[in-house]
């Protein structure tokens, strides 16, 4: 943040400079001047010249946080119609006459103190004031009672004729500045607040926004029929020059009013429950009542409520639900409960499942009317409270609608257009695209870039082609094309997208991951699918532009990078494993050094959350990744508890899991940190949470939060807006329209800008899953999912949506697929077997599918694929173990993963003939189903001696992938290929199979400085490796037969027939290096150069055979250890075909071979040391509120 505090972009909130100054100015020398004080072993309390609250304190606080603004704290808000928390607001009126306004607050000339032992007493009433307390008398007083704080309102009739009272508002200004102080000041001194408008259950709470320490809780006095109905928060169109009205006096969240009764403010259109008024007849008196309680915990929160009478309210999988889920809820309560009531009975099931061991009373819901459904509960005397629930669309359905609605109606296709191929947020005001592109707040930056990220991420795991075909184009057109088209050099970002020259400053960090990461996704898509349509650049192009485009961030002239958690970090992980995957180690080094700073410069901060605000939740998600991956639990604690702090726990839709925002309660739900820093609590619950069950609900309610954006005609029933997304929600409501950039109207409370609604469903497929808890209330229940316990194992049925997740959340075990999709499994509670039937999202398509368990029972494990062997793995407690499923062009598979002794590997595991003419899948013919994965310049070509074809690499960016764990059961081995060199380079490989330059196994045709071929393998790097060398590189310009085999320590190589190299000390074996997940033919670990050549007949056995079998190999001859059941199963070579036709990469003359564009970006120095580099200082940027 520069040193103006400019606050823009994210959630860009109109703040005045000069009143900071002030503010700051004033902080730590204006006192507030006190009546009284109040203390005991809970509280100290001291009351202002007002009847107010001026300082309220925990006795034996973590802090000395005051939990209450006053004329100190806010010295911009001590203003003529200021409103401290016990100051009074009402509405009346007499004989239905016309209705009057009196607040205590103008109410001084009638206004009386006194105390009295642990009381202050407070009166008003006869003010000459117009607006002042008059016609009825108003008892206030402030008791220490026990653990408690009373706060006891009486009112009295004092005339003579009906006297009604519309309105009788609590303002509540806690403690919520946050635009002035550093973190400790934030952290420390402030608070944020959530409420519950719940009627006679309504409570707020009032806590630091670390999380750290215990909150303050205000709830009704069930005895006094007290509770809220309305909220109304001060803006600035109703409060004209007003300080207390939101984004004025440096206050962003402004001003909000508690009503007990609402039936004249309720003009203003925030409410969301029937309003009241009270009705006393001369001489009568009501009086309501409410408590303040020191809460340590978010469970002694709901254990207060429901030992004072209210009800305690829990629910599974949160306030929103998809129609095609069930939700339970617990009401727990002293109370006998009279009644439970849907608001729309006739699409609602409500079924009650009985009552449970204190006070549980337990119900299940379906909804089927998308949008708000209120359920209501009746219970002791005549008392009430409101569940608001949301229902919305099944997910996968949901989020397939905002893709395909994305394509048809937000993408420009313009040729030769500065908009062509921009994905355009789409204005449900104008049912068109907004087609803003002048450059600052026109297309761009965080609700720009981000639609493209969720649309990339979205097709990796369920892919569509005009989709993908779609991203392509975009990131080809609309960002190198044009919006980076003056820096394909230095990969610099600018902000927004305008015609050349391009004038947007390109310093801002935060734009820097949406653009990264849609090129990862696209990455990732084109390595997944690479015949599902005709890509623009070859995978390593998508991921270098990546690499290129997150070092240009931290190396370039950028802002908010070495101390700023950014969104969408949470792919770093991911990005440097691709880099090392594709043998990129430089870059791969460069970016781990890169967050090895950054991770320095977080964990040297006692508030871990930097942003571009001084309190914010945007840092929460990229500073548990950086702790992640240093293994910091403190951190990783520290980020969960903040972000479980800001969230709310209320039965509210539009709160629950939400996090609360610089602006506070009032309006901004449904930021994207929803979901992103979701991936922190995530994370926490599955793998450190002591109470994961209970925590598990709020942290899933997060995984479906922003999902509640997506308009399935509950936002808008334009038809013209179905499938469009909000940017955000607004709670507050109300008559002024929408807050933020291009306001305009409300849509049912939404805003009709997409804006960054699309990162936060970006995070959401990143995180959501089936899960299966075993919960203190509800028992087994499936969060995302359909589940029968039958005992042993748990029978899932996954409705997440993105079906390739499926955690264990009680017995902590974790499934997850690299591709493809799962429709059914179950697992054993103890966690030794697994089964599934996976989808195949590319029906004739073979491929290898990778997937993850965590969790699993340690030892030895086989995997089959519809019954036939498919490999064995071997899981070690504390570490994920992975398995390579070999997945035919079928659309649906049986999966068996079960314990036991390793199933034999047949003598023959991959035979590829390499008979094929076109395609991007070399076919395995051995009956494994190993088939491998052609990337970069390849083509076929005139095989050995004429005979049937041969696989042609050329030497740039061309090789072949294998699936991975191919040789992770082999002892004795024999890889045998047939190899025409076209030219050599020390250190080419004709094959590497491995995971990352620390352990693997070669074969190179030249060793360094022209030495001789040599076959290496390692556990520990190349210091360590066990070595065949021949005394001379292969020959070039001929066919040339080579194998090499391994036989207890006795490993040989040998060239046409002939052994050329003997080591009998070789004690690693391939089985020695785990299961493999880089396995190339053509490629190294490491950046060596790829062969220039072509491969033929390339074999690998699961036996080491004898010289004479390899002599008849080289003569043409199969070896006769193949049994007949192995000799059946391989393919002869004239029926063989290409798995699939392909319009995507296709080869090129190997004559004039294509560099991918990118790969000679490589990287750069490791830093030497961590400290911070010195981020240019941000160019002056107006501030606007978007």
């Amino acid at each position: 943040m520069s040193r103006n505090i400019q606050v823009f972009f994210k959630k860009r909130t109109l703040l005045s400079t000069a009143f900071i100054a002030t503010a700051l100015s004033f902080l730590w020398f204006a006192q507030p001047v006190s009546a009284y004080t109040l203390s005991n072993s809970t509280f100290n309390i001291s009351t202002g010249t007002h009847g107010d609250i001026s300082s309220l304190k925990l006795t034996g606080d973590n802090f000395p946080t005051n939990y209450v603004m006053n004329s100190s704290n806010a010295p911009n808000q001590n203003t003529s119609d200021h409103q401290w928390l016990g100051e009074l607001m009402f509405t009346y009126r007499l004989n239905n006459g016309a209705w009057t306004k009196a607040w205590t607050s103008k109410s001084a000339d009638a206004r009386t103190q006194s105390q009295s032992g642990n009381t202050v007493n407070i009166t008003y009433q006869n003010s000459a004031n117009s607006e002042g307390i008059r016609n009825f008398r108003v008892n206030e007083s402030y008791s220490l009672v026990s653990d408690y704080l009373h706060w006891n309102i009486q009112l009295t009739n004092t005339s003579n004729q009906t006297l009604e009272i519309g309105d009788l508002g609590l303002p509540l200004p806690f403690n919520e500045f946050w635009t002035g102080g550093s973190d400790e000041q934030i952290y420390e001194t402030r608070v944020v607040t959530q409420s519950f408008i719940g009627n006679n259950s309504s409570y707020v709470t009032a806590q630091r926004p670390s999380g750290i320490g215990p909150s303050l809780l205000l709830m009704p006095d069930a005895s006094t029929g007290a509770g809220f109905e309305y909220m109304d928060n001060w803006r600035i169109q109703d409060h004209p020059g007003s300080k207390w009205a939101g984004d004025q006096g440096g206050w962003v969240e402004g001003l909000s009013v508690y009503y007990i009764h609402s039936n004249v403010i309720k003009s203003t259109g925030r409410g969301y429950l029937p309003s009241t008024s009270l009705t006393l007849a001369p001489g009568a008196s009501k009086t309501y009542a409410f408590k303040f309680f020191k809460a340590p915990t978010e469970q002694s929160i709901q254990d207060k409520l429901y030992a004072e009478g209210l009800v305690d309210v829990a629910v599974v999988p949160g306030m929103i639900v998809p129609t095609d889920q069930t939700a339970k809820f617990d009401l727990r309560t002293t109370k006998t409960i009279t009644s439970v009531t849907a608001q729309y009975p006739g699409e609602t099931t409500l079924t009650s499942l009985g009552s449970s061991a204190g006070n549980h009373n337990l119900y299940s819901l379906r909804m089927n009317r998308m949008g708000p459904n209120n359920i209501t509960v009746n219970y002791g005397n005549n008392e009430k409270t409101v569940l608001q629930f949301y229902a919305i669309e099944p997910v996968a359905a949901s989020l397939q609608r905002h893709a395909t609605f994305m394509v048809d109606k937000q993408q420009w296709n313009v040729p030769g257009d500065i908009r062509d191929k921009v994905f355009d947020d789409w204005m449900m005001q104008s049912n068109s695209k907004r087609n803003n592109f002048a450059g600052y707040w026109g297309w761009g930056d965080d609700w720009g870039y981000t639609h493209g990220q969720f649309l990339a991420e979205k097709n990796v795991q369920n892919p569509v082609a005009t989709e993908v075909t779609a991203v392509d184009k975009y990131l080809e057109t609309a960002i190198w094309g044009n919006l980076m088209a003056d820096h394909h050099t230095d990969y610099l970002v600018p902000d927004f997208l305008m015609a050349p020259p391009n004038t947007t400053p390109t310093y801002r960090g935060y734009a820097y991951p949406h653009i990264y990461n849609t090129y990862f996704s696209m990455y990732k898509i084109s390595k997944l699918y690479p015949g599902l349509v005709t890509y623009s650049q070859p995978s390593s192009t998508y991921l270098l532009r990546a690499y290129n485009i997150m070092k240009a961030l931290y190396d370039g002239p950028v802002a908010y990078n070495w101390n700023t958690g950014l969104m969408g970090e949470v792919t770093t992980p991911e990005i440097i494993k691709a880099l090392q995957d594709e043998g990129f180690t430089t870059q791969a080094n460069d970016i781990i050094a890169k967050m090895n700073t950054k991770y320095n410069n977080f964990a040297n901060t006692t508030y871990p959350y930097g942003s571009e605000y001084n309190y914010d939740n945007t840092g929460e998600e990229a500073v548990y990744m950086l702790a992640k991956m240093k293994n910091n639990t403190t951190i990783k604690n520290k980020i969960n508890t903040k972000t479980r702090a800001v969230r709310g726990k209320m039965p509210v839709w539009y709160y629950h899991s939400d996090p609360v925002t610089i602006n506070g309660e009032p309006w901004w739900q449904f930021q994207y940190t929803a979901s992103l820093a979701g991936t922190a609590m995530d994370d926490w619950v599955r793998n450190h949470s002591t109470s994961p069950e209970y925590e598990q609900r709020l942290t899933y309610a997060a995984k479906l939060a922003n999902l509640s954006a997506i308009n399935s005609g509950q936002i808008s029933s334009d038809p013209a807006d179905i499938g469009a997304v909000s940017w955000t929600y607004q709670a507050m409501k109300g008559n002024n329209g929408a807050l933020g950039l291009d306001n305009g109207p409300l849509f049912n409370g939404w805003r009709g800008m997409s804006g960054e609604a699309d990162l936060g469903l970006f995070g959401a497929i990143k995180l959501l899953s089936s899960d299966v808890a075993v919960d203190p209330i509800f028992g087994v229940y499936g969060y995302g999912c359909e589940v029968t316990d039958n005992g042993t194992s748990y029978v899932v049925t996954p409705k997440d949506g993105v079906f390739q997740r499926l955690n264990l959340i009680t017995e902590k075990w974790g499934m997850e697929l690299g591709r493809d999709r799962y429709t059914s499994a179950t697992v054993a509670k103890a966690k030794n077997s697994a089964s599934f039937t996976l989808t195949n999202a590319t029906p004739g398509t073979a491929h290898s599918t990778k997937v993850t368990f965590s969790g699993m029972a340690p030892g030895t494990y086989n995997v089959t694929v519809n019954n036939a062997a498919s490999g064995s793995f071997t899981a070690v407690s504390g570490q994920p173990a992975t398995a390579s499923l070999n997945i035919g062009t079928a659309a649906s598979y049986e999966i068996k993963v079960q314990q036991g002794t390793v199933i034999p590997s047949p003598s023959i595991i991959v035979k590829y003939n390499m008979n094929q003419s076109s395609g991007v899948t070399v076919s395995d013919s051995s009956g494994s189903n190993n088939h491998a994965t052609l990337t970069g310049t390849t083509s076929w070509g005139s095989g050995r001696s004429g005979a049937n074809n041969a696989l042609n690499l050329s030497g740039t960016s061309a090789y072949a992938s294998l699936p991975s764990g191919v040789v992770s059961q082999l002892n004795d081995f024999t890889v045998s290929a047939w190899v025409k060199i076209t030219a050599n380079s020390d250190w080419s490989r004709i094959f590497d199979f491995g995971t990352g330059t620390d352990s693997y196994m070669f074969l190179a045709p030249q060793s360094g400085e022209g030495g001789g071929m040599r076959f290496a393998i390692t556990s520990e790097g190349n210091g360590s490796e066990q070595q065949l060398t021949s005394s001379s590189p292969l020959a070039t310009g001929q066919w040339k037969h080579v194998a090499v085999t391994l036989s207890g320590t006795t490993g040989r190589l040998y060239v046409d027939g002939v052994q050329v190299a003997v080591n009998t000390g070789m004690t690693l074996k391939p089985s020695s290096l785990g299961s493999t997940s880089q396995n190339y033919i053509g490629k190294s670990q490491f950046d060596d150069p790829n062969l220039n050549g072509a491969v033929d007949d390339f074999n690998i056995y699961s036996r080491a055979l004898s010289a004479s079998e390899i002599t008849a190999l080289f003569g043409g001859t199969q070896p006769s250890g193949i049994s007949s059941e192995e000799d059946s199963l391989i393919q002869p070579e004239a029926s063989e075909k290409p798995l699939e036709e392909l319009e995507g990469q296709q080869p090129t003359d190997k004559d004039e071979p294509v560099v991918p564009e990118d790969e000679s970006a490589s990287g750069s120095e490791t830093p030497e040391s961590a400290e911070t580099p010195e981020a240019p200082e941000a160019p002056e940027v107006p501030v606007a509120n978007p």
